[in-house]
């Protein structure tokens, strides 16, 4: 039996890799994720020169690298991934992961079809994140967000017959107290919403500093987290323990920063 590294009513988070952990989890409504894209990201890239390219603090902002974001690493984590999830998602369930947008590595490509092959892939909803981002000829302007979904019909649909395919949500530019690839609660919350309904059970194997599990919180449901990084699961911890759930509506320094929920 594992232990939760963290527990509170309707919250468990747990420490180590989510690959020895989820097999002894419940099945679960929906997992909401943001792997390690396997682009090796603030590691020497520049993301992590940003601060020495625009004459920010250098030392403040060293870089720091991911763990299992190596091109290698991550596609065999990704797809050991799947291959329990598929497992774990009650049936019509779905599975929302964040992915790398355009190139240069066709990196979506293989995630999409990796998707496919074990849970049955949906869409691809574009995030459109604003702004200009890092690139040489062509600037990043959005990511995706794949959805597979396991059998039909769908367990949950919020989404009406309005719902499209490109979302505009400002990102965000991370603090060094930020994960490096910080998303905004925005996001999570939007997905969330559509795909599932207040105490549903909902699961993130790569909690970063916390993203869906606060934003399931938010939302009235059920979260599981898994975070390896110590630095993130213990960032991750303060910030569920301490998040006081507001209405939605209600104006705050975070959703200034991270753009109206919408």
């Amino acid at each position: 039996m594992i232990k939760p590294y963290y527990s509170e009513p309707g919250i468990e988070i747990y420490a180590g890799d989510a690959r020895h952990i989820m097999p002894h989890l419940p099945p679960v409504d929906l997992i909401v994720t943001d792997p390690p894209y396997g682009l090796d990201y603030n590691n020497g890239d520049l993301a992590s020169q940003r601060e020495k390219c625009f004459g920010g603090d250098v030392e403040r902002m060293k870089p720091r690298p991911i763990a299992n974001d190596g091109e290698a690493d991550a596609m065999q984590l990704f797809e050991d991934f799947l291959s329990i999830a598929s497992g774990k998602l009650l049936k019509g369930g779905c599975c929302c992961c964040c992915c790398c947008g355009g190139g240069p590595k066709p990196l979506f490509a293989k995630w999409t079809l990796l998707m496919d092959k074990y849970i049955g892939f949906k869409q691809a909803v574009v995030w459109d994140k604003g702004g200009l981002g890092m690139g040489i000829h062509y600037r990043r302007n959005y990511e995706f967000v794949l959805i597979a979904q396991k059998g039909a019909p769908a367990r949950v649909w919020n989404g009406g017959n309005t719902t499209p395919n490109v979302w505009r949500i400002p990102k965000i530019i991370p603090r060094e107290d930020q994960h490096p690839t910080e998303k905004p609660l925005a996001l999570a919350i939007k997905i969330i919403e559509i795909h599932s309904n207040p105490g549903d059970l909902i699961l993130d194997p790569f909690m970063g500093k916390g993203w869906a599990v606060i934003a399931a919180k938010m939302t009235g449901r059920r979260a599981i987290g898994i975070e390896w990084e110590r630095e993130h699961l213990e960032s991750a911890v303060r910030k569920v323990r301490n998040f006081e759930v507001l209405p939605l509506n209600q104006p705050t320094q975070e959703k200034q920063e991270q753009g109206e929920l919408c």
